[in-house]
């Protein structure tokens, strides 16, 4: 004899809150019990020059991103400014379906070939 146990929505959902909590709350102690207390500290590399030589020791993550931006994606920095993020969503949307499309019809481009060697 089989019995079957059903739950309703509610229940289900309390037991299903409960279990993700319980396990979420068991890696959260995991974590913290065999994370290393030790600190790991390094120098900084300067190519065998003194600290005084350098000014700032690293470039910010931001301003490399607009170095790069700005002086070897001129072009592409253009498109994104003027076309891309005109703060009208029609515009958007073009340029997305339009990347999307590209990557699509290569997908299809692909896959016959693939069914053709195959």
């Amino acid at each position: 004899m089989k019995t079957t146990l059903i739950l309703d929505p509610a229940g289900a959902l309390t037991i299903t809150t409960f279990a993700m909590a319980l396990s979420i709350l068991v890696v959260f102690i995991l974590y913290y019990a065999l994370k290393s207390r030790r600190v790991r500290t390094s120098t900084l590399y300067l190519s065998g020059e003194p600290e005084n030589v350098v000014s700032t020791p690293t470039p910010s993550i931001a301003s490399m991103y607009w170095g790069f931006m700005k002086r070897f994606a001129k072009s592409l920095y253009r498109i994104l400014v003027e076309e891309v993020h005109t703060g009208s969503l029609h515009d958007w949307a073009r340029f997305i379906s339009s990347w999307l499309a590209i990557l699509i019809i290569l997908a299809i481009i692909i896959f016959i070939v693939f069914v053709l060697m195959g």
